[in-house]
């Protein structure tokens, strides 16, 4: 039988997953949510997606990730021309490329929050190498993922005359290098801001 207190905390979880997954709904659906250069979307969905793994645990931050994946998905419904062209070719493969990087994305910041919470008692340090994971596994997922599926669209969407292969997933990897450091900076100044607010609002640090 649930006491008081900890039917206070399911209270809090749910609405503190609730306003993260609106702010992921919102941002999928304004400027704020991506940055695209050429066939590659740069996303800083993945800060509320941090944020909600690290408070929150694997499971939320999981949900929040699938949240990003079919909002990143519902883009190849003529809202991304490149999105558009790849669902029509391969719309399961497509729905892969989105969801399961995605998922990824709310899972890896956690269980390295859970592990590092184990060795380190810096909380700050913790949640920051966390939500920096976010955006770095997104980029690599994504790319990766897209490279398996999708690399002649791909190849053919920059004109890449190079190897393929993993040579040139490394190539799309420095194309958006630039970008790519910016998400993660985002994510670890603004992400970890966030958190460390949150976790002291919310008592989490006690």
């Amino acid at each position: 039988m649930e006491t008081k207190n900890s039917k206070k905390s399911n209270v809090v979880v749910m609405t503190e997953l609730a306003l993260l997954t609106a702010i992921v709904i919102l941002m999928a659906y304004t400027p704020l949510g991506y940055l695209r250069v050429g066939a590659i979307s740069i996303t800083f969905i993945v800060v509320p997606v941090a944020v909600g793994a690290v408070l929150l645990g694997v499971k939320a931050g999981a949900f929040l990730g699938l949240v990003f994946g079919l909002t990143s998905l519902a883009q190849c419904f003529g809202m991304d021309a490149f999105g558009t062209m790849i669902f029509n070719a391969k719309p399961v493969a497509t729905a892969i490329c989105c969801i399961v990087p995605r998922i990824l994305v709310g899972i890896v910041p956690a269980l390295v929050y859970m592990g590092l919470a184990k060795v380190c008692k810096k909380r700050p340090v913790n949640i920051a190498i966390s939500c920096v994971l976010a955006p770095i596994t997104n980029t690599l997922l994504y790319l990766g993922f897209m490279t398996v599926f999708f690399q002649d669209y791909m190849i053919q969407a920059y004109s890449y005359t190079g190897k393929t292969g993993i040579v040139f997933l490394g190539w799309l990897l420095a194309l958006v290098g630039v970008n790519a450091i910016l998400e993660a900076a985002s994510c670890l100044i603004i992400g970890s801001a966030i958190t460390n607010v949150l976790w002291k609002i919310t008592n989490k640090g006690k």
